[in-house]
């Protein structure tokens, strides 16, 4: 995310004046107040019965199958030569004398879903072991915060599946004290129910940035196993898709900019209805704090931007699981 705190490219007046004098519960009547032992912060839900994303996380694991660099020894050469030979997939390999014992070990890896052993493997991605996870135990992420470094989180979007449905769930701090229950709310009721999440840009923003407001609050990170030292690492414990990663090293030299409105606009041919860029966040949220009634369509823009990068994060990661 870049930050840059004037509006002096992006005029905010007509987002202003559009929604002066309505509240935010008049604007989002899709929303609930959670209350938690840290405090009360409003969530406003979308469920979205016909959404068009048919997510087979199941192509990850043909593509493992046919990566015979998987196996140690192999390298690009040796693979063309066997592809040449017609060694297609690691079962092709059972019967090599030279490579069985290891294509069996990734077999045995791939059969059991064992992901954690099988992204040891340097040949083997994030996005490659989708396989092993339901479409129910992804968890996308995205937040917005006041600032760039240690500032509060304002806003956190979360995705999932449920019942054949994408649901986009807004956690939203309407003053800077309801930061802590939503972040109790995250650690205590989310994760714990999702193995995997999915973001853009996650492993170097989002999940440290959470990390590090977790141990802000509660003096511990649930995203580390005990053993681990939390400032050493953010995340240990659950897997973790990075579409950023993914979409530059599958597209790379096809696109000048890699961004996440990028994508939508040139790999998905979507053009979001918000308008607002990502580095006017912070101070678009202070101005509502300062005069709600008179900035209420600024943090509905912000919502409604935070909403959309939950929504065109599936549609990204079924690009990129398509052949």
């Amino acid at each position: 995310m870049d930050y840059y705190y004037n509006f002096e490219t992006f005029n905010i007046t007509h987002l202003a004046d559009q929604y002066r004098g309505k509240t935010i519960e008049e604007l989002f009547p899709n929303h609930a107040v959670v209350r938690n032992e840290m405090g009360q912060f409003m969530e406003i839900v979308w469920k979205d019965e016909e959404f068009q994303c048919d997510l087979k996380l199941s192509r990850s694991k043909t593509k493992i199958l046919r990566n015979l660099k998987t196996v140690y020894y192999i390298g690009d050469n040796i693979e063309r030569q066997l592809n040449r030979k017609g060694v297609k997939s690691l079962h092709d390999l059972k019967i090599n004398l030279k490579y069985n014992v290891s294509a069996h070990r990734l077999l045995n890896l791939i059969e059991s879903k064992n992901y954690k052993g099988l992204c040891k493997n340097k040949n083997i991605y994030d996005l490659d072991v989708a396989f092993c996870f339901d479409l129910e135990e992804l968890l996308f992420i995205d937040i917005e915060t006041l600032g760039l470094y240690d500032s509060p989180i304002i806003m956190i979007g979360l995705g999932y599946f449920k019942n054949n449905k994408f649901e986009i769930h807004i956690l939203f701090a309407r003053d800077l004290e309801e930061e802590i229950a939503i972040c109790e709310h995250l650690k205590s009721e989310m994760f714990p129910k999702f193995p995997c999440f999915v973001t853009y840009n996650g492993k170097s923003f989002d999940i440290p940035y959470i990390a590090n407001r977790f141990m802000y609050f509660f003096d511990e990170n649930p995203m580390v196993a005990e053993v681990d030292v939390p400032y050493e690492r953010s995340n240990t414990k659950f897997h973790h898709i990075d579409l950023y990663h993914n979409c530059r090293r599958k597209y790379k030299g096809s696109f000048e900019n890699y961004t996440l409105t990028d994508m939508e606009e040139k790999l998905l041919d979507l053009k979001r209805d918000n308008e607002m860029p990502s580095g006017i966040v912070g101070l678009c949220y202070k101005k509502y704090l300062n005069a709600p009634l008179r900035y209420i369509g600024l943090v509905k823009e912000v919502i409604d931007h935070n909403y959309w990068d939950i929504f065109s994060m599936p549609l990204i990661l079924q690009k990129l699981l398509e052949d």
